[in-house]
């Protein structure tokens, strides 16, 4: 007996999504994508032009550069990512809502958003010379901030992504929900620069005990809820590649904007 399923339609029963925006409230049906009216589904900001090359981030089109101001500073461990979406007063509307407010069926919803952006990718995977995914990782919480919010939003969404997935058939990875731990809880990263982001996360990750052949010679798929400097990414990545990962992508929902070093 499933009993994650039937705990999720149970909650679907008492709390059914797709009824109101889960930003503006207004009344829609369950066929509006994404628990979101079409005027929101319009607002957000999502990445569909020319995007960093390495880490995914929009660049606007008068921006001359293939990668961002971020990635020309910072080296990363991962490959490379892409991100579905800029971080604005829209997207943290959700993410506020998925983080603070309980709401970790809107989290599930946000994986269908993950698994539209895979979609074109996977497709055209040969051209951009990407070896299918052998395993899809999500970013791990803190135990204390798992025991606080009762989920992982990482994780909700990752998990929607691989069904879709394994409904479209191709090259299908499997879910390590629990490969990747957070070995220790680390200050709130959004006051910190870059550099001290990197100090602060040393050390905050690892691999499980015992799982470290799992990972030998694998493509991993990361996934993250929000990229800002690519501190935590990388983390993550360092380590997997060190247990002998061959290759680590990432996948983010929202990612920050191309601004220049010391721009608000």
């Amino acid at each position: 007996m499933n009993w994650r399923k039937i705990g999720e339609e149970i909650s679907e029963g008492l709390f059914p999504s797709n009824i109101y925006c889960e930003v503006c409230g207004a009344l829609i049906d369950r066929s509006r994508p994404y628990s979101l009216c079409d005027e929101c589904v319009r607002k957000m900001h999502w990445i569909t032009g020319r995007s960093c090359e390495k880490c995914g981030k929009a660049l606007p089109d008068t921006y001359k550069g293939r990668i961002c101001y971020d990635c020309i500073r910072l080296e990363h461990s991962f490959t490379r990512g892409w991100s579905c979406l800029t971080y604005g007063y829209f997207e943290r509307q959700l993410m506020m809502g998925i983080k603070y407010s309980g709401k970790g069926y809107l989290a599930v919803k946000m994986g269908e958003v993950l698994f539209d952006r895979m979609e074109a990718l996977i497709a055209k995977a040969d051209s951009l010379n990407i070896r299918p995914f052998d395993m899809v990782v999500p970013v791990p919480v803190s135990k204390g901030r798992l025991a606080r919010r009762g989920y992982n939003q990482s994780e909700l969404m990752a998990r929607q992504m691989v069904k879709q997935w394994k409904d479209f058939g191709r090259a299908v990875p499997t879910l390590q929900g629990d490969i990747l731990i957070r070995k220790r809880e680390t200050e709130m990263l959004r006051s910190m620069n870059p550099e001290e982001r990197r100090l602060a996360l040393g050390g905050a990750f690892g691999v499980k005990f015992g799982r470290e052949k799992q990972l030998a010679g694998k493509n991993i798929l990361l996934v993250d809820d929000i990229y800002t400097t690519g501190a935590t990414a990388d983390a993550c990545s360092s380590v997997m590649l060190r247990a002998g990962a061959e290759g680590v992508y990432l996948l983010t929902l929202c990612s920050g904007g191309n601004r220049k070093p010391g721009e608000c």
